[in-house]
């Protein structure tokens, strides 16, 4: 796939609102067919008090988060990381990990996945309604979770230790 040599203007309300799978407000900005498959990005928001999703790991995907507006605890594996505004967390394929915000304020990042690939997870999983976080409510299915894992390579994890 090319890149569109001419340039792409996404403005602040430009994007595709999706149904956050952890709750939230989250729209996709800039999509696989924009990058020629380099990389994707979301405009997310996680609600005041959100545990995020359940622990997991992306088998193909690196995954960033850079903080625009309050805080950010991202656990990475054995460590914990507590982000403010202006800040990145960087997440390589393969490690568990859990973003999550616990505090009184709603959190905004910037959500990137290198290479592409996550567009087609988080609109699948909204319109499926994949609960990527487990709210007392069912969990995934076996068909959903093996979908997870074949098509976009997601796997619920333990963390180490």
């Amino acid at each position: 796939m090319e890149p569109d040599p001419q340039g792409i203007l996404i403005g602040p309300i430009d994007g595709v609102a999706l149904d956050n799978p952890v709750g939230g407000r989250m729209f996709l900005k800039v999509r696989d067919a924009n990058t020629a498959g380099a990389y994707c990005v979301f405009d997310n928001v996680l609600p005041a008090g959100s545990p995020g999703p359940t622990p997991h790991r992306h088998q193909r995907h690196d995954e960033t988060f850079y903080v625009l507006e309050g805080e950010l605890r991202v656990r990475v594996e054995r460590d914990v990381f507590t982000a403010s505004p202006g800040s990145f967390v960087i997440v390589p394929r393969g490690a568990v990990h859990q973003p999550s915000n616990p505090g009184p304020q709603p959190t905004r990042v910037l959500l990137t996945f290198s290479p592409g690939g996550m567009d087609g997870f988080f609109e699948w999983a909204a319109r499926e309604r994949v609960p990527l976080q487990n709210r007392g409510g069912p969990p995934a299915s076996p068909a959903q979770v093996a979908v997870l894992r074949e098509r976009f390579g997601y796997e619920f994890a333990q963390f180490p230790g």
